[in-house]
């Protein structure tokens, strides 16, 4: 083959090509979510993710080039051209539940209306001319570049650096005054409500503790939203992950690569959320949330492939002893934490009385039962260790994130096949917040949990 005819198949194969990296980056800005929503919470290393979308781009470029030897460029190319309209029919509608001007979960008619602007689209790329297409490729692909790395840059820009712990009397934005010397454990027992929390007083009264309780009010609905709320005291009810330490709702961000440690002598665990990214903790222990395999819950992601049985896109993330093993790992560094040995502060966010993942064994109403017994016996253990340690110069905070919320458990898969009414008990718009102590001291001004740090400086020694 003459360097002419090089040049010429070359040209003729242009439009394909672009076609095909529009087509990727299109795939690549669906899955942004995902992307940081993994790094985030830690469920996957960038190495994975990037080996899946390797896989990804791999499987494209082979289907591409097979489309093209069996039908033509130009039939591949409509091909193609079809897939673009679907993904931006769906990157869009997604992006309008982002901007709330249509409801996060989707009723029929708006479901028909995607489907319906799908076809739509899709028909309407049969009437655009190849020129008209080359210049959309570029644009897709420029635009999707942009929209894909210009959020996590431009969340990690607006992120303030913030304090904690510090007052709530002061924007976290402000430096902390000194804490008084102290030797406090924070237990925050996730999703435990202000009506289900006699266990939990109990184990303490039972060591010799005095106990104080009062019932407040969570900052949010879900973890994903009151843990920001509680670190920059603002609402985050729009909470989603948007970079690898970065949580943002509407404009505003938490950061957690741009936290300081307000004292040298804190030590952390926990889950979920970007603790261990603080700066300048004593020590920092994280237990990533145990989900699928990168690759199905990658190729789930993607739209259509979830109605595919022999993925098994509807079963259960992970089972139920992947779920104790978390659980109970982190019952074991708690009791492990530098604080033990030099005091200070011991803040753990723990997986109790939180129902577990995987196929239940129980109701819900049992099942959170016995978490909350669990939760129960685990700030027992921690009030003897205390006693033993610290005398009776110490004390525990414990206090929840949100209550059981029975309208997500009892619409889930997981606890459907099963009775799924909570007891009235377990039922309560608030959470606990317990001081446990030996001198019967505690006060007590705190009507919401976004200010639940305040009782670090307010410790009386004796």
């Amino acid at each position: 083959m003459s360097a002419q005819e090089t040049v010429t198949e070359i040209q003729a194969g242009q439009p394909l090509y672009a076609a095909t990296l529009a087509l990727l980056t299109l795939l690549l800005l669906r899955q942004t979510d995902w992307i940081w929503s993994s790094l985030y919470f830690q469920h996957h290393a960038a190495s994975e993710i990037t080996l899946a979308f390797g896989l990804l781009v791999v499987f494209v470029i082979v289907c591409v080039a097979l489309l093209r030897r069996g039908l033509g460029q130009a039939t591949t190319i409509k091909f193609i051209n079809v897939g673009i309209a679907l993904l931006l029919t769906f990157i869009g509608f997604n992006y309008l539940k982002q901007l709330e001007l249509i409801p996060m979960q989707s009723n029929a008619l708006q479901k028909t209306l995607a489907v319906a602007s799908a076809i739509i689209a899709s028909l309407l790329t049969l009437k655009i001319s190849i020129d008209t297409w080359k210049r959309l490729y570029l644009a897709g692909i420029v635009g999707g570049m942009i929209f894909i790395f210009f959020p996590v840059v431009l969340a990690h820009t607006n992120a303030s650096t913030v304090y904690w712990p510090s007052p709530s009397d002061q924007p976290p934005t402000v430096a902390a005054p000194n804490m008084p010397s102290q030797n406090t454990i924070v237990l925050l027992l996730d999703e435990l409500s202000a009506s289900a929390a006699g266990p939990v007083v109990k184990q303490l009264q039972a060591a010799g503790l005095h106990v104080t309780v009062k019932n407040i009010n969570p900052a949010g609905k879900n973890t994903i939203n009151v843990i920001p709320a509680i670190w920059m005291r603002t609402n985050f009810d729009q909470s989603v992950a948007c970079g690898p330490t970065q949580i943002c709702s509407t404009s505003k961000v938490l950061d957690f690569s741009k936290v300081k440690a307000s004292s040298e002598n804190i030590d952390i665990v926990g889950f979920y959320h970007r603790y261990c990214s603080i700066q300048g903790l004593r020590s920092c222990s994280f237990s990533p949330f145990p989900i699928k395999s990168a690759g199905i819950e990658l190729a789930c992601s993607f739209p259509g492939v979830n109605e595919l049985d022999f993925w098994n896109c509807e079963a259960s993330e992970s089972d139920r002893k992947t779920f104790l093993a978390l659980r109970d790992g982190m019952s074991k560094t708690l009791m492990e934490a530098p604080f033990w040995q030099k005091g200070g502060i011991l803040f753990a966010h723990l997986q109790v009385p939180h129902p577990l993942m995987g196929i239940p064994l129980k109701t819900l109403s049992v099942e959170y039962a016995d978490n909350i017994k669990e939760g129960a016996s685990i700030v027992g253990l921690v009030a003897q260790r205390a006693k033993s340690v610290f005398g009776d110069n110490f004390r525990i905070i414990v206090f929840s994130d949100h209550p059981l919320r029975p309208e997500i458990w009892c619409a889930d898969k997981t606890y459907v096949t099963l009775k799924c009414k909570p007891d009235s008990s377990q039922i309560s718009n608030q959470v606990p917040l317990i001081i446990a102590n030996m001198n019967g001291k505690a006060p007590l001004k705190i009507e919401n949990n976004i200010a639940v740090f305040d009782l670090l400086y307010q410790f009386d020694s004796k």
